[in-house]
């Protein structure tokens, strides 16, 4: 009968293991899409994890920041003018954003192209899309 009820626990903890996903590898992703934008797919992305992507502003447009992240999720995004590794790259931040939690937020930076930092400052689940749209 113990050996039984051992089983049945152990099974029972291995189901629950299976379940809550505690054996799934926490993800923080960035990724520059076709589109001219950049996705940020984070499921308990570690604070300090990060990743770079690609923007290009023209004329007359600013970037948008669209957040569904959960909770106190807080990631940084920082714009450089220029694409790494090339002479126009600027040590220099252009732009540096906080975003917390689920929202929207926009601003302007000189047009030309990017390199875009994003950075979790806190453990971080949920979504991000950093987008280019007309001024206006």
């Amino acid at each position: 009968m113990k050996k039984n009820l051992a089983f049945l626990l152990a099974l029972c903890l291995l189901a629950a293991f299976v379940l809550c996903g505690c054996g799934e590898k926490p993800v923080f992703g960035v990724s520059t899409n076709e589109d001219n934008s950049i996705s940020v797919t984070a499921d308990r992305g570690p604070k300090g994890s990060a990743g770079l992507g690609y923007l290009t502003v023209g004329e007359n447009e600013q970037v948008v920041l669209e957040s569904q992240l959960q909770k106190d999720g807080e990631i940084e995004v920082q714009m450089r003018a220029g694409l790494l590794g090339s002479e126009s790259f600027s040590d220099e931040p252009s732009s540096i954003t906080t975003i917390v939690g689920a929202g929207t937020e926009s601003f302007t930076v000189e047009p030309g192209e990017y390199t875009v930092t994003v950075k979790a400052l806190s453990k971080v689940s949920g979504t991000a899309l950093i987008r280019t749209e007309p001024v206006g």
